[in-house]
């Protein structure tokens, strides 16, 4: 008489937890770097789409944004590590900038880069 294998064996059910693990573990550290960005990006998405975004000098628009920044629960990071911030003639220029560092697994580190310009003219920002 042949008898099969039913269901799954320890190894098969060992395996599949740890990918699992391995999966919450990579959104775990990934997604609150991507969570911030995508506030910041909607935050100077808002700025820029404001009609008076060129009348403001560079010391106000990066008070108001770091003000802003902490109304929406990114604290641990300044204005200055974040984006470069300078006036062209009349028009304000955002270069968003900036590299996130997180240990993943024992000596393996996870490095997010984020690069993009913001200005009136293209208030969704651009990509260089």
């Amino acid at each position: 008489m042949y008898v099969s294998q039913r269901g799954l064996s320890y190894w098969s059910v060992l395996l599949g937890v740890s990918f699992f693990a391995l999966i919450l573990k990579t959104v775990a550290t990934v997604g609150p770097i991507y969570a911030d960005y995508y506030t910041v990006d909607q935050m100077l998405k808002t700025k820029f789409g404001e009609t008076q975004v060129d009348k403001l000098d560079v010391a106000k628009f990066k008070s108001d944004f770091q003000a802003a920044m902490e109304r929406n629960g990114i604290r641990d990071r300044k204005i200055d590590d974040l984006m470069v911030v300078s006036k062209d003639g009349s028009k304000i220029l955002v270069d968003l900038d900036y590299e996130e560092r997180r240990q993943f697994i024992s000596n393996l580190d996870v490095v997010v880069h984020f690069k993009k310009s913001y200005s009136v003219d293209k208030p969704d920002g651009f990509t260089e």
